[in-house]
C-alpha cells in the first residue's frame, strides 16, 4: 500500500501532495468541467498546465464536448465592429467577450485579425477570412487564443465571392479547408481549391461544369463530408457533398422544394444532416439518412406552425433544436432605413410560445455559428519543422 501511495504522489513535481488521483483519472474529471474552469486550472501549476496541453487530454476533452450541447459564437456583421467575438451560453443566458486583438498571428502579410469574418468552424477551431480577398485564411482557437495563417495564394484577383468549408478527415487524422471563389474576370464560374493543414500550398479541385456554374449555400460538415445546397432548379440532385477522405465530389438526391433559396437551409440537428424548410409560417424538417455505399434517402420528419407570417423584413433562421420540444431561432427585423436588429428566441411549438433570450452585450446585427469549445491547438496541426512558436495573448 505504501509503495502505491508513493507512486501516485511521485506524479507531482510542483507541489507536495498535489495529485491525489492517477493522471488518467484526473484527466477524466477535468475534461468534464466547463472550459472556463479548465482554463483556470491551467494556472494552478506547471504539471496541471502540461497535462491540459497534452494530446491525451485534448482528445479526451474533445470527445466529451461532442456529446454536450453546442454553444454559439457571435460576430457583428458590421465591418467596422468586428473586433470582438462573443461566446454565447443560451442555457445560462450569458455571453463571454473574446477580443480578436489579443489573438496574435505571425505573418508577413499585413492585416489585422478583426478585419476577418468567421466563415466556418470545426472541433472548436474557427476558419476566418475576408469575403473580398483570398489571403489570408486564418485558423484560430478563440479559447486558447492560438492561431496560424494558412499558406498564401498570392493572387491579386478581384473577388466577387469567396466561401470556405472546414472539416476533419478521420482516415488521415487531419483537418482540411476548401474554398470556392469567383473573380471579376469570370463571375459565373467558380474555382475550387483545397489544403490540408500542414501542406505548403493550396491544390486545385476540378468538379463538373454544372457545379462550377451553380451557386452554393454555406457548407455543413457531417459524417466525414462537406455538404452544400445547390441553388440551381435544373439539377435533380441538389445536395452537393465532398468526401474529405477520397477528396471527391458526389450529390445526394431529394425532391426539390418549390420555394426560393432563402426558404430552406442545410443544418446538423442532433446526429442528423437535415434540411430545415421555412414556409411563410411553417417549420418543416427533412432528415438525410444513409451513406455513399448504400445510398441516401431524404425523409420528412416533422413540421410545426410558427403562427407568424414571416417576410423579407421580419424573418428568422433555425439555429438549433434544443430538445424534442423546442427550437432556438435567430430573428431579424429590418426597419424602413434598412437597419437590421437580431436577437435569439426559443420557440416551443407545443405551447405555441416564444421566449426571448435576454443576453446582454451582443451586437445589434450579428452572424452566428455553432461552437463547441476545445483545446485543439492550430499550431500542433502543422508539421514539426514548420511549427511556429505558440502565439498566445499576454
Amino acid at each position: 500500500m505504501k509503495s502505491k501511495r508513493r507512486r501516485v504522489n511521485s506524479y507531482s513535481d510542483d507541489a507536495q501532495g498535489e495529485a491525489i488521483l492517477p493522471p488518467e483519472m484526473f484527466c477524466e474529471v477535468l475534461a468534464r468541467l466547463p472550459v472556463e474552469s479548465i482554463l483556470q486550472f491551467k494556472s494552478v501549476c506547471k504539471s496541471w498546465c502540461r497535462m491540459i496541453q497534452s494530446s491525451y487530454f485534448v482528445g479526451l476533452q474533445l470527445g466529451v464536448t461532442k456529446n454536450k450541447p453546442s454553444r454559439f459564437i457571435v460576430q457583428s456583421q458590421c465591418e467596422v465592429d468586428m473586433s470582438n467575438l462573443f461566446l454565447v451560453d443560451v442555457e445560462d443566458l450569458k455571453a463571454r467577450e473574446i477580443c480578436l486583438e489579443k489573438i496574435k498571428c505571425r505573418s508577413r502579410f499585413k492585416f489585422k485579425l478583426p478585419a476577418l469574418g468567421i466563415r466556418c468552424f470545426c472541433d472548436g477551431l474557427l476558419c476566418m477570412a475576408s469575403k473580398k480577398r483570398l489571403d489570408p485564411v486564418c485558423i484560430c482557437n478563440p479559447i486558447t487564443r492560438e492561431s496560424v495563417i494558412l499558406p498564401l495564394s498570392r493572387s491579386k484577383a478581384h473577388l466577387v465571392r469567396h466561401k470556405l468549408a472546414f472539416g476533419f478527415d478521420q482516415s488521415a487524422g487531419k483537418y482540411k479547408v476548401i474554398r470556392e471563389y469567383r473573380t471579376s474576370s469570370n463571375k459565373h464560374l467558380s474555382k475550387f481549391q483545397i489544403i490540408t493543414l500542414g501542406e505548403s500550398s493550396w491544390r486545385q479541385l476540378n468538379p463538373s461544369q454544372n457545379i462550377c456554374s451553380s451557386d452554393l449555400d454555406a457548407a455543413v460538415f457531417w459524417n466525414g463530408s462537406l455538404h452544400w445546397i445547390i441553388d440551381d432548379k435544373t439539377i435533380d440532385e441538389p445536395i452537393l457533398a465532398f468526401d474529405l477522405s477520397s477528396e471527391t465530389f458526389y450529390t445526394i438526391p431529394f425532391h426539390r422544394l418549390c420555394f426560393s433559396r432563402e426558404c430552406y437551409e442545410l443544418q446538423v440537428l442532433g446526429p442528423y444532416l437535415t434540411i430545415v424548410e421555412h414556409d411563410s409560417h411553417m417549420i418543416k424538417i427533412w432528415e438525410v439518412a444513409g451513406n455513399k455505399v448504400k445510398g441516401f434517402s431524404v425523409n420528412f420528419r416533422e413540421e410545426h406552425d410558427t403562427y407568424v407570417c414571416w417576410n423579407k423584413y421580419f424573418f428568422y433562421k433555425t439555429i438549433s433544436q434544443l430538445s424534442d420540444k423546442s427550437f432556438m431561432l435567430q430573428v431579424c427585423i429590418t426597419d424602413n432605413k434598412n437597419v437590421k436588429k437580431d436577437w435569439f428566441t426559443r420557440y416551443v411549438p407545443e405551447m405555441v410560445q416564444y421566449f426571448h433570450q435576454d443576453i446582454h452585450g451582443l451586437p445589434d446585427h450579428f452572424n452566428t455559428v455553432h461552437f463547441k469549445p476545445s483545446f485543439v491547438s492550430p499550431n500542433a496541426l502543422l508539421p514539426v519543422q514548420s511549427q511556429l512558436p505558440v502565439l498566445k495573448s499576454a
